[in-house]
């Protein structure tokens, strides 16, 4: 099991957990909740209920008696954070376990059952042969008190996970993103969020992966969208790599250009493969922080206005100089993030490099609204790595890779821009590129630019 199976588009092996659960977690600290009670957030417990189901599932139809089913949760470094989740988890399994025997009250057992059956609905878009539920939680009944928590970090002894037969649910930070494997992982709960997002955090921290085909019906990663859009893009970049090396060093069938500056060394002749980014051939990329404020994009709102007059057709996809396409995108302006894609200097200079390889023309495509008679799209603003198809349908975006795979195709999307839909109450555009399919792979030096 690899990236594409978690960071594929629509992945039913991957679930989005919101951002700020995590946030909660870390701000805790080890500082106890109001009355004792550590109540666990909503991804956290769809995430340990799809585990109890699916490991249980598994112990039912193995003749290994000994076998190891693991969950992970991996969201701090921090050995307080690590502490916060164990008293979370512990008492969820506690209480988990007491409502299912008909220990604690009828409303608690019912709330149990909701929650395990929203896991068993889950589990079932990828495993076939899943037993009844009510099968699953009898044998459930006699397994979760077995479920204890335990923290793998730096005040651990033990090097390695010490597991026991049936489920081992692991919690830890550093020591468990380098080197190690971890026997029968089928869920990890992933949080953490690297300042330098690049190829190194993914291949490190990647403990989903491994060959382990009899649990892929029941795996699962849980992360937020930030992260797995970041996971997803790092992917996509080495696996361009891989596209452009291919089996053959002496037929590398698409040309590396590389964009901007010198690699600079980690020390003397030394490179840092970690600080190397790819575009990927044939990518919808964007913008993820774009400038909005009315004093900030007044002026070169007017300019993109003039120049973009002659071009009317929402659903026509002119063929038009890369040049134009470098003007259009220079009257743009947007903060960068660290670890995105799009930086405005980065992306005009490959398209500079890819005019110099001999591709000359590209397509615009302006997309003004035709439900609202081209006065401009009404989408609200967000938040840096919540927009999912950028900055309008990504039905433009497959259309252009499917009728132009070989050249850049500029879509620029023009925005009402409404306070009420958090922008400024000024118009804008708003850039979106689909980078050619065929014969460039475009890389950069992320220290460049962070």
């Amino acid at each position: 099991m690899g990236g594409e199976l978690f960071f594929s588009e629509n992945s039913n092996y991957c679930c989005i957990v919101g951002a700020e659960e995590i946030n909660q977690l870390k701000k805790q600290k080890g500082a106890i909740n109001p009355g004792n009670k550590w109540e666990i957030p909503e991804g956290l417990r769809l995430a340990l209920c799809c585990f109890f189901l699916g490991s249980t599932y598994k112990m039912l139809s193995s003749e290994n008696e000994n076998a190891k089913y693991s969950f992970l949760a991996h969201i701090c470094y921090k050995q307080d954070i690590h502490s916060v989740l164990e008293q979370v988890i512990s008492q969820f399994v506690i209480n988990l376990d007491q409502a299912i025997r008909d220990k604690s009250s009828e409303t608690e057992n019912k709330k149990a059952l909701k929650w395990l059956e929203q896991a068993y609905n889950e589990l079932n878009k990828t495993a076939d042969d899943l037993p009844p539920l009510d099968i699953l939680i009898n044998e459930l009944k006699f397994q979760l008190r077995r479920a204890i928590p335990k923290i793998i970090n730096a005040n651990n002894p033990d090097k390695e996970p010490n597991y026991n037969p049936g489920m081992n649910i692991l919690i830890g930070g550093n020591r468990l993103g380098r080197g190690v494997t971890i026997d029968g992982l089928m869920v990890t709960y992933y949080g953490r969020d690297a300042k330098q997002k690049v190829m190194d955090t993914v291949h490190q921290h990647a403990r989903m992966y491994g060959y382990r085909p009899h649990l892929k019906d029941v795996t699962r990663l849980f992360l937020p969208e930030h992260i797995l859009y970041t996971f997803r893009s790092i992917h996509e970049a080495d696996e361009a790599m891989r596209q452009a090396i291919g089996d053959d060093i002496d037929n590398i069938q698409l040309q590396p250009v590389w964009v901007g500056g010198n690699l600079k060394p980690t020390r003397s002749n030394v490179l840092d493969p970690t600080v190397i980014g790819v575009l990927a051939p044939g990518k919808l990329i964007f913008p993820q922080n774009p400038a909005y404020k009315k004093e900030e994009i007044k002026e070169d709102f007017h300019n993109i206005e003039n120049i973009l007059i002659d071009y009317q057709d929402d659903d026509r996809y002119y063929e038009v100089d890369i040049d134009f396409i470098i003007q259009v995108i220079s009257y743009t302006k947007s903060y960068y993030i660290p670890g995105e894609e799009w930086e405005s200097k980065r992306i005009v200079k490959g398209l500079t490099d890819i005019k110099s390889k001999g591709i000359t023309k590209g397509r615009l495509n302006v997309r003004r609204g035709k439900k609202n008679k081209r006065k401009g799209l009404d989408m609200p603003r967000k938040h840096p790595f919540q927009w999912r198809f950028g900055f309008g349908s990504g039905e433009w975006s497959i259309e252009a890779k499917k009728k132009y795979p070989d050249v850049p195709t500029l879509i620029i999307c023009y925005q009402r821009g409404e306070k009420n839909q958090g922008w400024d109450d000024h118009s804008i555009y708003l850039p979106m590129l689909v980078l050619p399919k065929q014969k460039f792979v475009l890389m950069f030096n992320y220290d460049e630019y962070e």
